[in-house]
């Protein structure tokens, strides 16, 4: 009459983690006397990988820098929060379906042809406040060049018409006024030089004449400030150059990776399909 072990309990004598020991020493030993399997593989998958990376069909990519602008307030001393200071607005206008399909109809393409090789990028060193940068790369990917370069440069001049609005007004006013003054310093000093005006007349004419010409210098100072720092234009304009759509060191290496992995599982497994192929093959 033989005594049941209790239920629940290893048996006596038996070790479960010394068994686990066991076993991922087995492992090891395996794959180092199989190594030459894990070598194998990961030679023979970097050179499928290097292969299919060097047959990988050729692009071109065309880039054209943009600055967005700072706006101020129209005192000229008051920085704005709008759509420029927004990075989400220029990537709504750059991945725009309208803006890509606009483009397309000028570049004489089809927006299928770049729509999916559109990106941007802050230029490095540019300075950044809250999130926003105010110099960017918009970056266009397509299998022609000429598509290429027209479609960055197409939307480039996009984004920089649809944040260009509040800049474009507040030039415009700028402009105005400065003609405004213009002429009414030329009526005035007209009336000086003229003999129809007492002397108090034209003194009161002088008086309001410096008042002109100051007016005049700060609209043109904001003029400078709104053309040259609040208005976003584009930097440098787009051209094409050829690269390669599959970086050929991120596929060599994913490649030998899953070799090196296929190689360390055939090689623990090698005991049980190298019999079962060899009694196959026997029958």
């Amino acid at each position: 009459m033989t005594t049941e072990e209790p239920r629940g309990q290893a048996p006596a004598g038996r070790d479960p983690e010394a068994e686990q020991e066991v076993d991922f020493a087995r492992y090891a030993k395996l794959l180092a006397v199989r190594w030459w399997l894990l070598a194998g593989g990961l030679v023979l998958a970097a050179l499928v990988g290097y292969a299919i990376s060097s047959g990988g069909s050729n692009v071109y990519s065309a880039s054209a820098t943009v600055y967005l602008g700072q706006p101020y307030s129209a005192s000229g001393n008051i920085q704005l929060q709008t759509l420029q200071t927004n990075p989400s607005a220029l990537n709504a206008i750059v991945h725009s379906e309208q803006v890509a399909e606009t483009v397309a109809n000028a570049c004489k393409a089809k927006a299928s042809q770049f729509r999916g090789g559109i990106s941007t990028q802050a230029v490095a060193g540019a300075l950044t406040k809250n999130g926003q940068n105010p110099v960017v790369k918009i970056s266009v990917q397509a299998r022609k060049s000429k598509v290429a370069a027209c479609a960055a440069n197409g939307i480039a001049d996009a984004v920089v018409s649809k944040l260009g609005v509040f800049a474009q007004r507040k030039i415009n006013n700028f402009r105005a006024q400065i003609e405004f003054d213009t002429k009414s310093i030329q009526g005035i000093q007209s009336a000086i030089g003229g003999n129809s005006l007492s002397t108090t007349d034209k003194l009161v004419l002088q008086t309001q004449l410096r008042a002109d010409q100051q007016d005049k210098i700060a609209a043109t100072q904001l003029l400078l400030q709104a053309t040259q720092v609040e208005a976003p234009h584009l930097l440098t304009g787009a051209a094409s150059q050829k690269v390669t759509a599959r970086s050929r060191r991120n596929t060599v290496v994913v490649s030998a990776l899953i070799g090196l992995v296929l190689g360390a599982l055939l090689a623990l497994l090698w005991d049980k399909i190298v019999p079962r192929l060899t009694f196959r093959n026997g029958e």
